[in-house]
């Protein structure tokens, strides 16, 4: 096969001119699962009401929605949930209240009510995550039990997985635990817990199929780098779970209640002064960084998937402690998005949970006017959003049975340039290449669209690259039909630096109401010879292909392919990318973000 991008391109940082690149879609190309709604949002429990005081937020995940055929799935959780306490009423007459307040909450009360609040505000179809309270153990968990039982009676079968405890390994930081806590005390307790809701009354009435499991684990540390662990500890999937072997999932009653396995990452921070330093627009805009960072959980998923359930990043965002204005809010966020979601999806993550909060920076829309670092921020969308709206195009349509599967392309690995074969039917089975997605992660800080009245004046760009915006062409082999049509896709901003100016081929939202504006614009190309598809890119943008018609035969050159080989799911993350791995890690320092 011909491919100019390689691997020791994809180790490198520096940003470079756009170019023009070959790039083959191999025969032999490992895929997983690409769910329809691997993309979904966490939101902090104190700032559910405000984001379900006003229409936007559920305006625009039915517009994923109506594309998707299935809501984004939503997690109510976060460091709030293990301050949340179950009241039959509050003195207030309140369904709930924050202490002191939500910004600073040290502690969250709420009613039965405070579910029922929500629990019809999301799209129809909308599968919910609830995180239960582990912190407070002093009762045996009495709290815990009874906001299963209030979340159950007010989601129902919506409710499809309870969460015990929200990064469980800073328990031990944060007080909640002593220092003996690691994985053999935390399985004790999640089946202590675990047990509890399972035995109770609601849970055995409930017809099985309707009955929630639980998503174990829920770790914040990485595992590969030190100092973004905040405790010494043992916690890390394969080690809860026997690197598949048993471990939490040893006993068949545990095993069978196991929905999924969580992890989170949040790639840079701004948490401490020494991250503060590092935080850079630059590093998040650049597929070799997020290479390093999303392939350090490869080994985590496939442990995962040998106990029986996917791995998911539980909770995920550009910069943890809520964000950095002029970083998260651009439109090289949304780039990472994608690419963060895509990677993660081809190495096993089945889903990414987006962290809201109502006055955080990172959000990719928020729902009511706030008082913020001296400035007063509107409410509105900001470029993240349309990340995930490109991503619902890349997911959508399936098979007849609404499959895809998911594959990263070695001839698109650079820190520039990223790209993903997207196929009919579910990982392991030889599907049709159906779609093809190509990220230009190069930094280009042009001087439109640098402003956002939801987002911070003070961090609106005063940097801007030099010269024309570049762009190149990518010229693809590919086993589709020559004279097939295929259509064209484009998430496209101002530079990479912008807040506003973002699209999706033209579509753009209300930012007050999340209304849809306007029709997607056409555009269409043609497939050469031999299977060749040409397409121009323009420095910092995506672009997703797809083409119309599969029911011929075209010969193509040797390594072109679009079915897939069957293979056994744990073995895919490390089949696919193992040379890979072992190359980065040979040539390159983790960036400890």
């Amino acid at each position: 096969m011909t491919v100019r991008f390689v691997v020791l391109a994809a180790l490198a940082v520096t940003h470079v001119a756009a170019q023009d690149a070959v790039v083959d879609v191999p025969s032999n190309l490992t895929t997983r699962a690409l769910v329809r709604d691997v993309y979904g949002y966490s939101v902090e429990p104190v700032w559910v009401n405000d984001y379900i005081s006003t229409p936007l937020a559920t305006n625009l995940l039915s517009a994923i929605a109506n594309i998707t055929g299935k809501p984004p799935p939503i997690r109510v959780g976060g460091n709030t949930a293990d301050q949340t306490y179950l009241h039959a009423t509050l003195p207030t007459a309140n369904d709930s209240v924050a202490i002191p307040d939500p910004a600073s909450a040290k502690q969250f009360n709420i009613t039965p009510s405070w579910y029922d609040a929500w629990a019809h505000y999301f799209p129809p179809g909308t599968d919910f995550v609830y995180t239960l309270n582990l912190a407070v153990n002093d009762s045996a968990w009495a709290n815990a039990v009874a906001e299963a039982a209030a979340a159950h009676a007010a989601l129902g079968d919506a409710l499809k997985l309870f969460e015990l405890g929200n990064e469980i390994d800073h328990f031990i930081n944060k007080g909640w635990r002593d220092p003996s806590w690691d994985v053999a005390e935390y399985i004790g307790q999640f089946r202590n817990l675990t047990g509890q809701i399972t035995g109770s009354g609601w849970y055995a009435s409930t017809p099985e199929e309707g009955r929630p499991k639980f998503q174990a684990g829920v770790f914040a540390d990485p595992p590969w780098v030190p100092d973004q662990q905040d405790e010494i500890d043992d916690f890390s999937i394969a080690n809860l779970t026997d690197d598949g072997a048993g471990g939490i999932a040893a006993r068949p009653e545990d095993k069978a209640i196991i929905g999924s396995y969580a992890t989170h990452l949040y790639p840079q921070s701004a948490c401490d002064a020494a991250r503060w330093l590092r935080m850079r627009l630059d590093l998040l805009s650049d597929h070799a960084v997020v290479w390093r960072n999303v392939s350090q959980y490869a080994p985590q998923a496939a442990a995962a998937e040998r106990a029986g359930a996917p791995l998911v990043m539980g909770e995920t965002n550009s910069v943890s402690c809520s964000g950095r204005s002029g970083i998260s809010d651009t439109f090289g966020a949304a780039l990472w998005g994608v690419d963060y979601v895509l990677l993660g999806a081809s190495l096993g993550i089945r889903r990414a949970y987006f962290h809201l909060g109502a006055q955080s920076e990172y959000s990719s829309f928020t729902p009511r006017r706030y008082e913020h670092a001296g400035e007063t921020l509107q409410p509105g969308i900001r470029a993240g959003w349309y990340g995930h709206y490109f991503v619902a195009k890349v997911v959508a349509a399936g098979d007849t049975r609404g499959n895809l599967s998911v594959a990263a392309l070695p001839g698109a690995n650079s820190s520039t340039l990223s790209g993903y074969a997207v196929y009919a039917g579910e990982a392991g089975e030889r599907g049709s290449l159906t779609k093809l997605v190509f990220l230009d992660m190069g930094v280009w800080n042009g001087t439109q669209g640098l402003s956002n009245n939801s987002t911070l004046s003070a961090t609106d760009g005063a940097s801007f690259s030099a010269g024309a915006r570049p762009s190149g062409t990518i010229r693809v082999s590919t086993p589709w039909c020559a004279g097939s049509s295929v259509r064209v896709t484009r998430l496209t901003g101002p530079g990479t630096n912008a807040k506003s100016g973002v699209a999706v081929s033209g579509v753009t939202f209300d930012t007050l109401t999340g209304d849809k504006i306007g029709e997607e614009d056409v555009e269409t190309l043609s497939v050469g010879q031999n299977g060749t598809v040409e397409v121009g890119i323009t420095r910092a943008e995506g672009v997703l292909l797809e083409v119309s018609k599969l029911n011929c035969t075209v010969d193509v050159s040797p390594g072109s392919g679009g079915e897939v080989p069957a293979s056994g799911a744990a073995e895919n993350p490390v089949t696919v990318w193992s040379s890979f791995l072992v190359a980065a890690v040979a040539c390159i320092s983790m960036v400890a973000l």
